[in-house]
């Protein structure tokens, strides 16, 4: 049985342990020892020095008792800033916040106390279950960053339920975008702006162009783009030299997403041709879209055991990326489930011991429905 003192005192242990992006190692450290003492063989990547952070994917077994394939649950270590000195203050009323100066990091600790708890209780009724596999990842926040750098063989289960979203427990995510980055940096020829300005070629102006011609905003119900930020020039009295613009664009459909970026980089190209000026495009896929189909197991799963638990089952598009973007990339098929985390990436960040205790209930129903 879930406890639910247990459960909360345990996420309020994780929130006081400081575990910004690429610092994690200190929690990891932790919950490895944790999972190590409930009978799981515990692993680690070297994705930490891959992108310049003091920890790598954590991965884990539990050996099974029944003859069933495994499922694969995953959250992440690391939290947003400002999280160092973040403590959980708990309500007479069951809300958890943070104390008003830092984020809580119900995003993502509440996903990894949510799927301990429930191991804990499974052992503890000795129910017969199938084999249990988590990954655990650092840098998410950092636009996927560590599991970009996973390594997926050491993975067995092909279904996955990533804890990693808001909304009460009973949503999932079934779709999701791709994002595709890219950096324009546009070198033009300065000149003294009041003295001789024609002689010039103001990287600004091409800027400005090429942003003025592109398809920006909402798209459409499954795509959008965006600029980022631009930085450029020197004094109001030099011709702007150098000028660099970083942009993106996300759609659930992968021929979508790539028709816009080859729009906005022809924007910009075409710009720099007409005024003269050099361009350099660094384009990177940060994540691949995906969409789950109704009739997939690990969907139907899913609604079976909200069904059970008496969760409103709810399936959605989502509008960002999570670690299921790269599981899915390779071969391994996943939802995204909501933990109940509410106002994340702010100081106003919360979640309520009920949600808690809801998602630990669908984190052991799942490990045992077959």
């Amino acid at each position: 049985m879930i406890q639910e003192k247990r459960l909360v005192d345990q996420f309020a242990d994780y929130v006081a342990i400081d575990s910004p992006s690429l610092h994690e190692r200190q929690l990891a450290d932790i919950i490895k020892r944790q999972l190590e003492q409930m009978g799981f063989s515990v692993s680690e990547d070297k994705a930490g020095e891959a992108i310049g952070g003091d920890c790598g994917n954590v991965y884990a077994l539990l050996p099974g008792s029944l003859d069933l394939p495994p499922i694969l649950f995953s959250g992440h270590f690391d939290t947003v800033e400002p999280s160092r000195g973040k403590r959980a203050v708990v309500h007479d009323n069951g809300l958890i916040t943070s104390g008003g100066d830092t984020v809580l990091g119900a995003d993502d600790l509440a996903a990894l106390t949510a799927i301990l708890e429930a191991i804990r209780s499974l052992q503890e009724e000795g129910k017969p279950h199938r084999p249990v596999e988590l990954l655990i990842t650092v840098a998410e926040e950092k636009h996927l960053l560590g599991s970009r750098h996973l390594e997926p063989e050491r993975l067995t289960a092909r279904e996955a339920y990533v804890l990693d979203t808001d909304g009460e427990p009973g949503l999932a995510i079934n779709r999701a975008p791709g994002n595709i980055n890219m950096v324009f940096k546009i070198r033009g020829k300065a000149a003294h702006a009041g003295m001789k300005p024609e002689e010039g070629i103001s990287a600004i102006t091409v800027a400005a162009k090429g942003i003025a011609a592109m398809r920006l905003g909402r798209l459409d119900d499954e795509t959008t783009a965006n600029i980022g930020e631009i930085k450029g020039g020197q004094a109001t009295n030099i011709v702007a030299e150098h000028c660099i613009v970083t942009s993106e664009c996300r759609s659930q459909t992968w021929d979508k997403m790539k028709e816009q970026a080859d729009h906005m980089c022809d924007c910009m190209r075409q710009a720099a041709d007409e005024l003269g000026a050099e361009l350099e495009i660094e384009r990177v896929v940060s994540y691949y879209p995906y969409s789950v189909e109704a009739e997939s197991p690990v969907l139907v799963r899913f609604q079976k055991a909200c069904g059970e638990l008496g969760l409103p089952f709810k399936t959605m598009g989502g509008g960002g990326g999570s670690d299921n973007n790269e599981l899915v990339r390779h071969g391994i098929e996943g939802l995204v489930l909501a933990t109940g985390m509410r106002n994340c990436h702010s100081t106003q960040e919360q979640i309520e011991t009920k949600h808690l205790v809801q998602m630990a209930n669908l984190v052991e129903k799942l490990i045992l429905l077959p």
